[in-house]
């Protein structure tokens, strides 16, 4: 079932290649993205494969759902759904393609949340640049090639200190292998100046990825330049995984250095977060302004990891998986708009309400979402990151919690400027049937994820009370030294 879940979408990918009319395509690739939602939800109960790969390095194929990946996997298959059906609808030039890059970048999503293999982790992340760097190369719009320039540089200067990291960590600490059992039975006992130049290692490859300030500027251009369906920006939102290459590889490898670092990152997590939300504010660019909402979204899940409480750990994981869906829809719609108006200037939109009634409170059940209403996708992991990080940091969580005030009013913004007001530049039609379709798997996450939080946060906590309980101990530890020092 695991390899499954893995390979079902590249494997889709590679049979759009033999196939000739596009209705085939997107029939195929619709088929495949819903086979392997379908294969991802009973992930939970398989017990996942690891097999020599390759031995004299000591690096396996080793994949497993357990945990928070049960989580992630099946709410990242349920998003790329309208993802690819509203991809196969709007994307004409070479559109077959475009759809194999996304169910390609799916493959190394899944990879990147299964692998129990450090090195295996490693090629899934950056397999799955090499998708939304063409999407963006290829169907971006004018500016793309600075786009693409920027993001390049951003994640492959990450990517290559990550590496060296991952080339350092078994020989210095005499693990088995890279397996992740492998690594945690010897890798804390590390010396902590040993830990440290690690995990920072480690810390600048996520911090591009989740991102944080200041390792953020390339997100903005990003989703800017990206296809204008929105499409690509989905893909783009799924692959924020800096949070998971913390809370699965670096925070459980070196627990010293994390207790010694993370205020300073629990800091710049509580900065991104509130900064995004205020510039967001100000946008004028439909799809900037959700780029930097997203930023501030992912400020908040920092706050919950670097926080090292387990309200906060299963919170951010949470919110990471709702933000998949809330973000997703946003930028689905924001292609919708575009596609009415041909721009993604908001001085452009207002008063369709009147024409799109439907689209309006879509539109509005979606964002109400996004900036964390309760009962919705986004409220438990929000509540749960600043609940945690409160516990050990009270002044960092209740600045961070300013974030939540400027997302109410960037929303509440954004709607006025789009569908209240008069309708002084020309009605737009109403949602389309397939319009319509693509958005009932976002509204499906959104209640799912609002209303019964539980069996995921179990599954989550499955992983995370594991990681507490290292951390805690690790802190008790410190403390006890200083005591000793003094």
């Amino acid at each position: 079932m695991t390899l499954a879940a893995l390979f079902l979408p590249l494997v889709t990918a590679l049979l759009l290649s033999f196939t000739a009319q596009a209705q085939a395509k997107r029939a195929l690739a619709l088929a495949g993205t819903i086979l392997t939602f379908v294969v991802a939800l009973f992930l939970p109960g398989d017990s996942g494969v690891a097999v020599p790969w390759i031995p004299g390095f000591g690096v396996y194929f080793a994949l497993n759902p357990a945990g928070a990946a049960a989580v992630l996997v099946p709410v990242a298959a349920l998003v790329m759904i309208p993802t690819v059906l509203y991809a196969g609808l709007k994307v004409e030039r070479r559109g077959g393609a475009f759809i194999a890059l996304l169910l390609a970048m799916q493959t190394g999503l899944n990879g990147i949340f299964l692998a129990k293999d450090l090195v295996l982790f490693y090629l899934f992340w950056e397999a799955t640049l090499i998708p939304s760097l063409f999407m963006l190369g290829i169907w971006g719009g004018g500016e793309r090639r600075a786009a693409v320039m920027k993001y390049m540089i951003y994640a492959m200067t990450g990517s290559l200190l990550m590496l060296l990291a991952i080339l350092a960590i078994k020989p210095l600490s005499g693990a088995a292998s890279y397996q992740l059992a492998d690594l945690l039975a010897v890798t804390p006992q590390l010396a902590l100046r040993t830990q440290v130049w690690l995990f920072i290692g480690f810390t600048l490859a996520f911090a591009v990825k989740l991102p944080l300030w200041p390792l953020h500027a390339w997100l903005p251009d990003f989703h800017e330049q990206n296809h204008s369906s929105g499409a690509a920006d989905v893909a783009g939102t799924l692959y924020k995984v800096g949070a998971w290459g913390f809370f699965a590889w670096a925070l459980p490898l070196l627990p010293a250095a994390a207790t010694l670092i993370a205020p300073i990152l629990l800091a710049l997590a509580a900065f991104t977060a509130v900064y995004a939300a205020l510039i967001a504010t100000s946008q004028s660019h439909f799809k900037r302004l959700l780029a930097y909402a997203s930023l501030s979204h992912m400020g908040i899940v920092g706050v919950g990891l670097f926080g090292l409480h387990l309200a906060g750990l299963n919170g951010a994981i949470y919110l990471l998986a709702a933000q998949m869906v809330s973000t997703g829809g946003m930028f689905l719609i924001s292609g919708m708009l575009f596609d009415r108006k041909g721009s993604f200037d908001l001085s452009n939109f207002g008063g369709l309400a009147k024409s799109a009634p439907a689209m309006a409170a879509l539109t509005l059940f979606v964002l109400f979402a996004s900036i964390g209403v309760p009962g919705l996708a986004n409220f438990p992991g929000e509540f749960m990151s600043l609940l945690g990080a409160y516990q050990n940091n009270p002044y960092l969580a209740a600045f961070a919690t300013l974030a939540v005030i400027a997302a109410g009013v960037y929303g509440v913004n954004l709607y006025q400027r789009l569908y209240q007001g008069r309708e002084e530049h020309g009605a737009v039609r109403e949602l389309a049937g397939l319009e319509l379709l693509v958005l009932v798997p976002i509204v499906v996450g959104i209640l799912w994820l609002g209303l019964a939080p539980q069996p995921q946060l179990e599954r989550i906590e499955e992983q995370s009370q594991l990681l507490s309980t290292q951390l805690e101990v690790q802190m008790t530890e410190t403390v006890l030294l200083k005591g000793a020092e003094r």
